[in-house]
């Protein structure tokens, strides 16, 4: 349902925005943990669940309004290099920030929570603080000890 959801308001909006199958969305993140590793660089690894929304948020006329405003901030400020994709069983939004660190999360953020106070959204800086949590790449993966060899 959410899917179709979120296809229509691409529509609507007339955002030029590609989202992965959830197969092609797995398969990338595999291969950025690969690329960041040869170029020790770091991503964001975001998920937006949309049940844990739905639910935060209470009417589904909130909800639809949550979506247009991130995709709407996500186009209007996103970066050509980031990744947007279905999770596994299409139960919410992936994202990649490629090349950045946790305070590239926090721009994203700010820019989303910007579009929506501009259209008197007041929900959604609760929605982003509360339900999503970034993961840094490779900062999540505690190093491997050092062998004696």
């Amino acid at each position: 349902m959410m899917k179709e959801t979120l296809f229509n308001l691409i529509r609507k909006g007339h955002y030029n925005i590609s989202v992965y199958t959830a197969e092609i969305f797995e398969r990338r993140c595999q291969e950025e943990i690969i690329r960041s590793d040869e170029d020790k660089s770091s991503f964001v690894y975001l998920e937006f669940g949309f049940e844990s929304i739905r639910a935060a948020l209470k009417t589904e006329e909130d909800n639809e309004i949550f979506w247009d405003l991130f995709l709407a901030a996500i186009v209007k400020n996103g970066r050509g290099c980031d990744l947007i994709g279905f999770l596994e069983n299409e139960t919410g939004i992936g994202m990649l920030l490629l090349d950045s660190k946790i305070e590239g999360w926090i721009r994203v953020k700010g820019r989303i929570e910007q579009t929506a106070i501009a259209a008197s959204f007041d929900q959604m800086e609760s929605v982003l603080t509360n339900l999503v949590k970034p993961i840094v790449y490779p900062a999540c993966v505690q190093e491997p000890l050092a062998s004696g060899n």
